[in-house]
């Protein structure tokens, strides 16, 4: 792990510097769901003091990926089926509105860019490299995401992803993984022909899919 030379870097810049780091780091699960985010720990991790880190890890926990215990302290947060399922909730409603605008665009040039995604995912998928195949289905999303085109919902948006990919790191396999994608190609083949239901009923089916593996992965 990188350390910042505090000598060389505004006040601000550190702050959220530590910040960026620690978010990866949780949503990459390099530090798991349960486990304690000791100051003193962090300090000499990322080689900064104190202060920086107690107020990363209030941002975090407006996002969620931190919970904070009077006399306890810190801990990357877990997840609680009322939780997961409100997080669902909000991934449909948002994507929902996004497939139904890519179905309208015209151009195709949004469905063109969402199967270069699943074509770069299915490549992974073969040689096996499930890291690349998770960030790709991230790269899916977030060319889904960018057909809002709305601020309010774009800060909704980013919170939202930090967890769907966090959760995403935890338990993609090969098996979901080939799942997703067929899911993902039937989306696109809606968008394609301009179906707006067929691709909202393509969505709905996925999202219910991943749903209910997650729940039962994480024991809800």
């Amino acid at each position: 792990m990188t350390a910042i030379d505090q000598d060389r870097v505004a006040p601000h810049q550190i702050k959220d510097w530590v910040y960026d780091r620690l978010r990866q780091a949780l949503i990459d699960q390099d530090i798991a769901p349960g486990e304690p985010l000791r100051e003193a720990a962090l300090t000499e991790r990322y080689g900064i003091s104190k202060t920086p880190i107690r107020e990363a890890l209030v941002r975090l926990q407006r996002d969620g990926l931190v919970e904070i215990a009077a006399y306890r302290g810190a801990r990357a947060s877990t997840y609680t089926r009322e939780r997961l399922l409100e997080i669902f909730e909000t991934r449909e409603i948002l994507e929902s509105e996004c497939v139904r605008r890519a179905a309208q665009d015209e151009s195709g040039e949004v469905a063109r860019q969402l199967q270069a995604t699943v074509d770069a995912a299915e490549a992974a998928l073969a040689a096996d490299d499930l890291d690349t195949v998770g960030h790709n289905l991230d790269e899916f999303d977030s060319i889904l995401f960018a057909q809002l085109h709305n601020t309010l919902l774009d800060e909704i948006r980013d919170r939202l992803t930090m967890h769907l990919q966090r959760m995403g790191r935890t338990h993609l396999t090969a098996e979901s993984a080939r799942r997703s994608l067929g899911d993902h190609r039937a989306i696109i083949e809606a968008i394609t022909a301009h179906d707006v239901d067929g691709a909202l009923r393509a969505l709905r089916a996925h999202l219910q899919s991943v749903q209910e593996q997650q729940v039962a992965a994480l024991g809800l």
